[in-house]
């Protein structure tokens, strides 16, 4: 027989059955943890999804507008190169009706400034196209192209 000196063994602290209780323990404890963590991590996943989804309304809210504006410039711009042609239409018929060489001095003025006029036209509306993308670019948050 062993001597305890004098101690009275815990009978928690004794054999293989205080062991498998400690461990039993340890894991519900763990399983708790990790089912807390997964609840968080969920909990933050749903925020981010609502975060993503609110973001992804806005855009597609920009871009549609984009959209609507590019075709308010596109037609604006078509109806213009259509008035600037028929203005040069117009320019020729009185180039080949007028003799008198006053009067075709001035109509090659007119020629001139309606040259001018549609070439000033497509460069602004090329320039606003590029003002356009930059603009769409920055408020979809993308690098400028």
């Amino acid at each position: 027989m062993w001597s305890t000196g004098g101690l009275t063994p815990r009978p928690h602290e004794e054999g293989p059955a205080h062991t498998m209780f400690s461990r039993r323990k340890e894991t519900a404890r763990a399983i708790e943890s990790l089912q807390s963590e997964v609840a968080s991590l969920r909990e933050t996943l749903d925020s981010q999804a609502e975060a993503v989804s609110g973001d992804r309304d806005a855009a597609r809210n920009v871009a549609e507008r984009l959209v609507a504006l590019e075709a308010r410039v596109s037609g604006m711009g078509t109806e213009l190169s259509r008035q600037l042609h028929e203005l040069g239409d117009e320019i020729e018929r009185l180039a080949r009706d007028v003799a008198d060489p006053a009067v075709r001095e001035s109509v090659e003025a007119l020629r001139s400034v309606q040259v001018q006029l549609a070439s000033e036209q497509a460069r602004y509306e090329i320039a606003f196209r590029k003002d356009l993308a930059e603009l769409a670019d920055r408020l979809l948050n993308r690098p400028p192209t």
